[in-house]
């Protein structure tokens, strides 16, 4: 699930090269949302769902609703 630039900045980190903590780090912005993070589960189910609704004429509607209605996180009940 892909970051909007505008929010890039909060998923910003460090990487010293070569693991030398007394070199001057480099800074990096994560494109995509972390697996694992407390939002992950949030900006996964959003993403599923989206995806449904932006699709759903090419898809059968019982499909698309059971995608809407009836995921937790990933796990269809």
């Amino acid at each position: 699930v892909h970051v909007p630039d505008k929010n890039r900045d909060v998923l910003r980190f460090l990487w010293w090269p070569g693991n030398d903590l007394d070199a001057r780090p480099e800074e990096y912005q994560m494109t995509v949302h972390l697996f694992g993070a407390k939002s992950s589960p949030t900006c996964a189910n959003f993403a599923l769902r989206k995806t449904a609704t932006d699709n759903a004429e090419e898809f059968n509607k019982n499909v698309v609703e059971t995608i809407k209605r009836n995921f937790y996180v990933d796990d269809c009940l």
